[in-house]
Parts: C-alpha cells; sequence; structure tokens
C-alpha cells in the first residue's frame, strides 16, 4: 500500500480501496471534513458519474488517513433505482434515495453542506455567504445574507475574475483563515425548472483556488433592492445594527460561548461590518476589487 498523501495540510484519511463488485465510492472534502459516498442501485455507476462531475472541485484522492482529533469521516449513501425501497436498509446513519437523479442530486448538497457544518460547529465560525478571494494576497470578502438576497449568482458572476471559496458557507476560524468550500453552485437552468441543477464551478469558468491561506479581510451585508438604480452603495454599519443580522446568518451561534461578543470581535478585527445594497450582481465587482485591495 502507498504512504498516505498530506491533503490541503489539515488531514489525510484512509480508506480501503474499492473491490470488483464493491458500489462505487467517492470522497469529498466540504469544509476540510472527509466525506466517502457510496452509491447505489441499478443506476449507481451513473449517480456515481453525476457526483463526480458536480462535486470535483471537492473530490478527495485515496489513501488517506484520519488522525485522531481531526473532523470525523462522514458516510453518505446514495440510492438511485427505479424502486428505491427494494434494496436493503443499513447502518449508514445518512442515507438518500429515490428513483430521480435530479431530485437526488438536489438533496445532496444540503446533506453534506449539514454534516459538514455540524461537525465543524464547534471551531469555526460559519457564515451563509458567498466568499470571494484575490489570486495573489489571499485576502477575502465574505458577502453574507439569507436566501434569496444573490449569493449564488454573485459567485457565477464575480468567481470568473475573483477566487471562488463558496457561494453558501464560508467558515472562518478564530485566526481569521477562511476554510474553502468548493461545492457544485445550485442553478435554475430555466426559472420554470422545480429543482436546480447542481454545476461544478469548473464547468461555470470559476477560478479555482491556489495553494494560499485565505485570510477574512472584509464583512459585507448583502441587501440586495431590484429597484436599486446606479452604482452599490456600501455603507458602514456600527456594531449595534450588524449584530442581529450577524447572528442570524451564522451557523450554531447558540452554541458559541458569548456569540455577540465573539462575532463583535471578529467584525472589529476586520474593519467592522458593511451593508451593501445593489440591484445586480456586476455592480458588485468594483466594490469587491477594492476591498480585496483595501481600498473600501
Amino acid at each position: 500500500m502507498s504512504p498516505p498523501r498530506e491533503i490541503r495540510g489539515s488531514y489525510t484519511l484512509r480508506v480501503r480501496d474499492s473491490s470488483v463488485g464493491d458500489p462505487p465510492r467517492l470522497r469529498l472534502e466540504a469544509l476540510e471534513v472527509p466525506f466517502e459516498l457510496e452509491c447505489s442501485g441499478s443506476r449507481a455507476e451513473s449517480l456515481a458519474e453525476s457526483v463526480r462531475a458536480a462535486w470535483e472541485w471537492c473530490t478527495l484522492e485515496p489513501p488517506y488517513d484520519a488522525p485522531d482529533g481531526g473532523p470525523s469521516l462522514q458516510t453518505v449513501r446514495l440510492v438511485l433505482d427505479d424502486d428505491p425501497e427494494r434494496i436493503s436498509q443499513d447502518a449508514v446513519a445518512s442515507t438518500l434515495r429515490g428513483a430521480d437523479l435530479g431530485t437526488l442530486m438536489d438533496r445532496l448538497s444540503p446533506l453534506v453542506t449539514r454534516l459538514a457544518v455540524t461537525e465543524r460547529s464547534s471551531d469555526l465560525i460559519m457564515f451563509h455567504a458567498c466568499a470571494l478571494a484575490d489570486a495573489e494576497t489571499g485576502a477575502t470578502v465574505v458577502l453574507y445574507g439569507p436566501s434569496g438576497t444573490g449569493k449564488t449568482t454573485l459567485a457565477r458572476t464575480l468567481g470568473t475574475d475573483f477566487v471562488y471559496l463558496s457561494d453558501e458557507t464560508a467558515g472562518v476560524t478564530a485566526d481569521l483563515r477562511v476554510v474553502p468550500y468548493l461545492k457544485p453552485l445550485s442553478i435554475l437552468a430555466t426559472p420554470t425548472d422545480a429543482l436546480k441543477e447542481q454545476v461544478s464551478p469548473g464547468r461555470l469558468g470559476l477560478v479555482r483556488p491556489p495553494d494560499l491561506t485565505y485570510r477574512l479581510t472584509a464583512l459585507v451585508q448583502l441587501q440586495r433592492v431590484p429597484s436599486h438604480q446606479g452604482q452599490a452603495l456600501l455603507e458602514p454599519l456600527t456594531t449595534v445594527e450588524a449584530l442581529p443580522e450577524l447572528v442570524a446568518q451564522v451557523s450554531y451561534t447558540r452554541t458559541m460561548d458569548r456569540p455577540l461578543h465573539t462575532l463583535a470581535d471578529l467584525a472589529g478585527r476586520v474593519g467592522g461590518v458593511r451593508r451593501v445594497v445593489y440591484s445586480e450582481a456586476e455592480q458588485l465587482r468594483p466594490v469587491v476589487r477594492a476591498m480585496l485591495d483595501g481600498t473600501a
């Protein structure tokens, strides 16, 4: 067996290689949490191919070894079959079953995110956010807000110029390091579609993170106003003004020690929180550039 390979300097994980006749298995990383996905059912191969294509930027290559104290391996079973209930139940805690590939793919993304966020709840501050970075300095802007404020559209539009780190969850350590979560983007192909397509950031031409340490340099509260005219409006918020939405858009604040103080301190270390009012993603291109350069 070949020696373990270091993965992003955080951990390695060793899992036995698949044998002939085994269900397809894929290994992913989300917020530095290792995952093993087992694809089962009569259409397991096509399922594995779809997952591999959509999650290509999160893929880990074997072999791996998880040291004591590192993030725990999360196991997910995916069953794609015309009659998924005929596939026997097993001990895998997280199982998604279905007869429709698009539905299964749509359900996988929030499941992986939920498991990863739960695993990192004690050591990361995790924003419901789009995170974009400078490819040379590693400076990172976290743009946070509830669903519907345009995070995925921002990632898709601006991630062709800036480094894409996430369109969903930005994890920040105590020393302000931003943990990439290179998940596929959930996109409606047409406005009438019932399900969002899970699209690899590479397929969309986004900038893949080079081997850098990414540091939080700006926190921005998104406020999308479709009727807003002209340039995006960037305005500073006081701590009292910023905290309610910060708390609402950070995961597991209920388990934090003194969450208000923790978030206020984090905001203070990056120059406070700013709110941006905008209508279209393109309006934020010069704003993000200026914040990454430290001129805004």
